[in-house]
């Protein structure tokens, strides 16, 4: 009996043949050819993060030398900030409540006054908004020689302007009155003139009496006017006058109260007493 008969008659493994050798050969080749290559693609990659490195690192160096210094309260004093700055940024400045008047450069508060300080303003403007949307004013003047108005150099304007009461805060120069908001108004006025007339006139005679009004603080214009007649009297005469309009005015804007007296008819003109007033519709 040859070998392979008695292998198989025996189940004996039967040994390698020539092209199983041959096969096993070329596949160890083929592994050692994969594990160069392996090692050559690590190598590559090696290579590509080492010159990443030696470029990104002197950057980094670079950025942190053009980086200023910070402060060191910015790192040491978080809870706190500089008194200073609230107030200019508030207007006005509160600690524990009450608030502050003189405020040094160097003086810290903290978040809670910050916050006191915030809650303030903001009530603040809530009540200014609140104001400015229930404006409202009366002014009174008494025994007045009326002057020439500055923009005219024939009508006499009212100065002298006393506020008797007001639920908003006004301007008052002169004879000019400024509009604290815009909207539209309800506006007033009444004025009890003492007007001698010349008695060599025999016909009546006409006093004007107007509220007039600029955007610009220039060239004012009539809003409303009154007529009042005066009669040939030797003695002085009360004339009553009085004017109500209601008009959108603008913010800002100016407002004066007017007479025409008769030329060369209407002797030493004077105010016994006169009001004005507005209020926001």
């Amino acid at each position: 009996m040859d070998t392979k008969g008695y292998a198989e008659d025996k189940l004996l493994p039967l040994p390698f043949s020539t092209k199983d050798h041959h096969k096993t050969v070329l596949s160890y080749h083929k592994l050692k050819i994969s594990f160069m290559c392996m090692l050559i693609l690590n190598a590559l990659l090696l290579v590509v993060v080492i010159i990443c490195m030696l470029m990104i690192v002197p950057n980094i160096s670079t950025m942190d030398n053009n980086t200023p210094p910070q402060s060191p309260d910015k790192f040491q004093d978080k809870d706190h900030l500089t008194c200073l700055s609230i107030k200019n940024k508030l207007t006005r400045l509160y600690r524990n409540g009450q608030m502050v008047e003189n405020v040094k450069d160097g003086d810290k508060c903290s978040l809670e006054d910050f916050m006191d300080s915030f809650i303030q303003h903001v009530e603040d403007e809530m009540q200014k908004e609140k104001s400015n949307d229930s404006a409202a004013f009366h002014l009174v003047t008494n025994n007045t020689y009326t002057d020439r108005c500055q923009d005219s150099k024939i009508l006499h304007c009212l100065k002298n302007w006393k506020l008797s009461m007001n639920t908003t805060k006004i301007s008052v120069k002169d004879e000019s009155i400024e509009v604290p908001s815009s909207g539209p108004y309800f506006l007033y006025s009444r004025v009890v003139i003492n007007a001698k007339v010349n008695s060599h006139l025999s016909e009546m005679e006409t006093i004007t009496h107007s509220i007039r009004y600029s955007n610009t603080g220039h060239h004012f214009s009539n809003l409303d006017t009154s007529m009042v007649k005066c009669g040939v009297i030797k003695n002085t005469m009360n004339h009553i006058s009085y004017i109500e309009k209601i008009q959108y005015l603008q913010q800002g804007s100016q407002i004066k109260v007017a007479l025409d007296f008769p030329k060369d008819v209407v002797m030493q003109p004077s105010v016994n007493s006169g009001a004005f007033g507005m209020f926001k519709l």
